[in-house]
Order: C-alpha cells, then structure tokens, then sequence
C-alpha cells in the first residue's frame, strides 16, 4: 500500500511577529527570524497538522489576559474565545469573523485561510499583510497522478489559488476545442479562468473596474492586428 504525504512553506508578510501571529502560527513552524525582511517562514510537514484543539489553547492564552476563564469541567468552545478576542479588537461587525464564531463544529485541522482571518481582524500591531504558500504532493510509490503542486495567495485585497493539475485540465479542454476550430467553446474556458481570477478581488467595485480595463487590453489586441 503506497503512503501519501503533503508538506508545504510559506512566508507571512507584515510588520512584525506579535503575541497574536505567535499563538495563530506558531503551529505552522513559524520563524520569526527567517528570510527577515518583513518576512516570517512558515511551514506544514506531512508528520504534524496544525489542528483546531491546539489553537484552542493558545487562544486561550491569549484571552487570558483581557479576563477570559474557560470552564474547568467542559472544553471551552472555540466560538466562545473568538468572540471575546472579537471584541478586544473590536472586530465584532466583521462578518466573515461572525460567520466563524457561529460553527457548530470547526473539524480537525486549522485551515490556513481562517487563520489569515482572524490574524486581519485580530492584528495587535503585526499588520500582516500577506500569506504566500505553497505545497506539494508526493507518494512513496510513482503511481500516476498521485504528485502535484499547489500555491496559495492571501491579502485583504486579492486572493488566489491554483495547482499544478489545472495544466493538465485546462489544456485538454482548449486543445479539443482548436483542433475542431470550435473557437467559441475554446474562449469560454479561457473566459471562465480570467473570471475565476477576477473573483479573488474582494472589492467588488475594484473587480468591475479591473474587468473593464482588461476587455478593453483584449480589444486593444485585436484593434492592432487590424480585427476591428
């Protein structure tokens, strides 16, 4: 039976490494040292998962100090501390946040993308800015298919993903699509990607603009050549 591992690193851009980054992180081998530069490394290995019932308790040291006593006889909900770190930074409007305090059950591993989240609604002066990871995977055994990459990209502003198997289902789809000379099926694959690029700007107003000025730099090709 063939074992399958993924492992990945990373770097938090921002402004320094504070209690709050410590206690999200500190899971993911966070080296406030390395590459330096406003940047702090961080890494996920196949033998540890960052998991939610190890950030509990450091959130719960982090609310320890503003006067949060978890329960001696049950475990404390995750919910529960989220919302006094919530208030404590006054993030309790944000509804992303809000949407996080009401789960019923937040699974086993930390997701990366929900520890961005509370570290921008939860920011005692780190300032993080942006998260840049990336990852692969690999199996013991060169079966087909069972090796990949994937990168990930985080800000208040733009977000992105994508993985090494999207060239290997994109190009397919728009070989298929050309060597029919079915053109129109061959632009709406591409379409759909430049959409699903557009759809990591958060800002929706910003979105509309950057589509516009992009249909317009498509046009503008088509113009030079003379396809007017």
């Amino acid at each position: 039976m063939a074992d399958n591992y993924y492992e990945a690193t990373g770097v938090l851009v921002l402004d320094r490494v504070t209690p709050v980054i410590r206690a999200l992180f500190s899971e993911f081998r966070l080296d406030a040292e390395y590459p330096g530069n406003g940047e702090a490394y961080i890494a996920l290995r196949s033998d540890s998962s960052p998991s939610w019932d190890d950030l509990r308790e450091t959130l719960i040291d982090l609310a320890a100090p503003l006067g949060f006593t978890p329960s001696p006889d049950s475990i404390t909900p995750i919910g529960e501390v989220l919302q006094v770190l919530g208030n404590h930074f006054c993030a309790d409007g944000d509804t992303a946040l809000d949407s996080m305090i009401q789960r019923d059950d937040f699974g086993d591993a930390a997701d990366i993308k929900d520890l961005f989240l509370l570290a921008t609604c939860f920011d005692d002066g780190h300032h993080l800015r942006e998260v840049r990871f990336e990852g692969c995977w690999r199996c013991d055994r060169p079966h087909l298919f069972e090796f990949g990459g994937a990168g990930h990209y985080m800000s208040r502003e733009f977000a992105w993903d994508s993985t090494s198997s999207d060239a290997t289902q994109l190009g397919p789809l728009i070989r298929s699509a050309l060597s029919s000379n079915d053109f129109d099926s061959a632009g709406v694959v591409i379409a759909r990607e430049a959409l699903r690029l557009l759809a990591g700007i958060r800002d929706v107003a910003h979105r509309d603009k950057v589509q516009r000025a992009a249909i317009w730099k498509l046009m503008g090709g088509l113009v030079v050549r003379g396809e007017e």
